[in-house]
C-alpha cells in the first residue's frame, strides 16, 4: 500500500547540474560581453599581464570549487566531504593580500583605486553577471534538499560571485592589482553574503 502509487524518478547526475553551471556562466558572459564589450587587449588577440591574469585564474578556480561542492550538496549521500572550495578561497586570498602590500608602498594608488567612480560600475557587473551561475545552483539545490542550507546559500553565493569577477575580469581594463583585489573581490564577498542571508532560508527542507 505504502509503495502502490510511487514511480520512479530520473536520477541526479552531476553532469546535467554541470551543464546548467555552464550554461548560466556562459550566457553571463555572452550577455556582459554583448552590452559592455570585451577588454581592448584581449580583442586585439594580445594576453593579459601577468598579475591580472594570475589573479583571473585564481578566482576561476575559486568559482569551480565552489560551483563542485555545491552540485555535490545537491545528492544524496552521509558523510561526505564539502571542503575543497575552502582551500581555494584561501588561495584567492593571495589577492587582497598582494594588494595590501602594495597600497602600504603607495598609498595614493590605494585611495584612487578605492573611488566608487573607478571600481563600483565593476563590483555591480560582476555581482549580475554571476546571476545566472547562482540560479543554477539554487535550481539545483532546491530540487536536491542539501541537508546545510546555511553552507550550501554561502557555497552558491561564492560561486556565483566568482563566476561574475571572472566575467568582469573580461571586460574591465584595469590591470591594476588593488582594483581588482577590491572591487572584483568585493563581488564574490557581497555574492557569498547574499547567498547566505537570502538563499539559505529557500533551500530549508
Amino acid at each position: 500500500d505504502l509503495t502502490g502509487d510511487l514511480e520512479p524518478v530520473r536520477p541526479r547526475r552531476l553532469t546535467r547540474g554541470s551543464l546548467w553551471v555552464a550554461a548560466g556562466w556562459a550566457g553571463g558572459a555572452a550577455l556582459l560581453l554583448w552590452f559592455s564589450g570585451m577588454r581592448h587587449d584581449l580583442s586585439d588577440g594580445v594576453m593579459m599581464p601577468p598579475l591580472p591574469l594570475l589573479a583571473f585564474w585564481l578566482i576561476v578556480a575559486l568559482g569551480f570549487a565552489a560551483a563542485w561542492s555545491a552540485l555535490r550538496m545537491g545528492l544524496p549521500g552521509v558523510g561526505r566531504d564539502y571542503s575543497g572550495w575552502r582551500w581555494a578561497g584561501l588561495a584567492a586570498l593571495a589577492l587582497p593580500l598582494s594588494a595590501l602590500v602594495m597600497a602600504l608602498g603607495d598609498g595614493h594608488a590605494a585611495m584612487e583605486a578605492a573611488r566608487p567612480e573607478n571600481g563600483l560600475g565593476c563590483l555591480i557587473e560582476g555581482v549580475m553577471a554571476g546571476l545566472g551561475v547562482g540560479a543554477a545552483l539554487f535550481a539545483w539545490l532546491k530540487a536536491g534538499a542539501p541537508t546545510s542550507p546555511t553552507r550550501a546559500g554561502w557555497v552558491v553565493g561564492i560561486a556565483a560571485g566568482a563566476a561574475g569577477a571572472t566575467i568582469v575580469a573580461l571586460h574591465c581594463a584595469s590591470n591594476d592589482m588593488m582594483h581588482i583585489a577590491l572591487w572584483h573581490g568585493l563581488a564574490v564577498l557581497l555574492s557569498g553574503l547574499a547567498g547566505r542571508l537570502l538563499l539559505a532560508p529557500l533551500l530549508r527542507w
